[in-house]
């Protein structure tokens, strides 16, 4: 068997499911799980840590390029942002609000490239995100978009934060996805596409572990 580290990419909208079937599938080849959407969220905290203005774009380059290191542990299970743990305190709704704006910008999102390279750089790497099979890592060995049904991804949402006791509505939540969506795939800069290449799953009506089983069954056929 070709035991060689491969590079697994998968793409998809916000509430996909594809942030819980990466780790999985990454726990079960012992491969590094890299979650990009973790990383913009990082800079978002500093940001607001710094008390920088989302809408000051020359200070948030500035920050991100000059005191922003970003890395996982736990085989990436957790995010550290300048050596700490901040694997809880950007999952909440208004990371998840604000974090869009971050995204947007190209500057970042080119440094945001540059240190996922690096930390996928020499190891298996299972990366997830809105543009790692288009941009960040285009030559990956396999490509997957993991998708579903704006109903379906807001109510994945909407029990996620009910259960962390986070007081929001399904309303509110779908509304915002459906407006996430809309910035993802028309932002000027690395737009989310479905790349040419990627197999396409639609996870509205499948279980997370039939996900899991398939694309471990496309590895398998790589290798």
């Amino acid at each position: 068997m070709n035991t060689r580290k491969l590079t697994i990419a998968l793409d998809g909208p916000a509430g996909s499911g594809k942030s819980t079937v990466t780790r999985k599938v990454a726990a079960r080849i012992n491969y590094l799980y890299l979650n990009s959407g973790s990383m913009y969220r990082a800079v978002t905290l500093l940001a607001s840590q710094k008390g920088i203005s989302l809408h000051n774009r020359t200070q948030l380059v500035d920050l991100v390029q000059k005191q922003c290191q970003i890395d996982f542990t736990d085989n990436g299970k957790r995010t550290l942002l300048n050596g700490i743990d901040v694997s809880e305190e950007i999952r909440t709704p208004d990371i998840e609000q604000q974090v869009v704006i971050i995204a947007k910008i190209p500057e970042i999102r080119q440094e945001m490239v540059k240190q996922q390279r690096r930390i996928a750089k020499n190891s298996g790497v299972i990366a997830e995100g809105r543009d790692v099979t288009t941009v960040v890592f285009p030559n990956a060995d396999l490509k997957f978009y993991i998708t579903a049904s704006v109903e379906e991804r807001a109510r994945r949402r909407f029990n996620e934060f009910q259960t962390k006791g986070v007081d929001c509505s399904f309303e509110q939540i779908k509304n915002e996805i459906r407006e996430r969506d809309k910035q993802d795939q028309s932002r000027q800069h690395s737009p989310l596409r479905k790349a040419e290449d990627a197999t396409i799953i639609d996870t509205t009506q499948i279980e997370i572990n039939q996900v899991v089983d398939l694309i471990l069954e496309k590895i398998k056929e790589h290798r």
